[in-house]
Formats: structure tokens, sequence, C-alpha cells
């Protein structure tokens, strides 16, 4: 799979798990400023199988507590730090999920319990990253894995 191909089947399953699962539609795609932001949510989804590799999410706060809410039902000001926190963290897991059943679906991964990162932690070379505009702030999504998806036939 080309990189264009992976980051197709990344800006998808960002797309389909936040409309199915959070109701929410980015408003348009950007390109946020390098380096963490105060308030950032950062969390990790490691994964292993053929290839192997992780996720990395990040959500500015208003964005991630008003994804919670909708995702949880529930009111906004109810929810706790780490209530929000604990859903980043399904987003990711959900997001990662897809990813690897849209470019792997023969192929049995075994994904480790999300976490929290306490800052942004760029990957590897082989890399894809997106990003979305929400109502409450920026989405970055980064998928990356040891060595390319499907490595090209010499």
């Amino acid at each position: 799979m080309t990189d264009g191909g992976l980051a197709g089947a990344l800006a998808e399953s960002t797309a389909e798990v936040l409309e199915k699962m959070f109701f929410v539609r980015a408003t348009e795609e950007s390109v946020p400023a390098s380096g963490d932001v105060d308030g950032d949510l950062n969390c990790e989804v490691s994964f292993s199988g053929n290839p192997s590799g992780r996720l990395v999410l990040r959500v500015g706060l208003g964005a991630a507590h008003s994804m919670a809410a909708d995702f949880l039902g529930d009111d906004e000001g109810a929810l706790s730090e780490v209530r929000v926190s604990q859903v980043v963290c399904e987003l990711a897991n959900m997001i990662c999920g897809s990813v690897l059943s849209r470019i792997e679906s023969g192929t049995t991964f075994r994904l480790e319990s999300p976490r929290l990162l306490s800052a942004w932690e760029a990957s590897g070379p082989h890399t894809v990253t997106h990003s979305v505009v929400l109502g409450g702030g920026i989405l970055t999504v980064e998928f990356s894995t040891e060595r390319p998806v499907c490595p090209m036939s010499v």
C-alpha cells in the first residue's frame, strides 16, 4: 500500500469513527503547528502483527470534553478529566482498529491498551499523519509502522 493509500485509510477511519461513534463531523482539514500545545491530550495505541506499529492521537482539551460528552450522552461540565482521558483513549483505540482492518484485513493484530502520553512523541520513517478541525480544537492522528505496510516487490 502506498503512503497515499494509507493516508486515505487513516482519513476515512478517523471521519467514520468521529461521525458514527462521537456524532462529530470535522469542519475542514488543517495542518496544525508542530509541537505540543498546552492542554492537549496525547494518547498512544501500540499494536503488534504484520506489521507492528502505533497510532498516536492528539486533541485539544475543548474538543476532548465536547466529544466525551457526546459519546457518553452526558453533560460536559459533569465529566472528570479522568473520564475525558478515558474516552480519548477509546477514540484512539477505535481509529487504530479501523485503520488496521482497512489496510490488512486478513492479518491478526494485537492492540495494546491505550495509554496517555505526557507529550507528543514523533514516530519513525513509515508514518502518515491526518489532522482535522473540530468544533473545540484540532485533532491529529499519526499512524506509524515499523516497516511499510505492503513492501514493494523488487
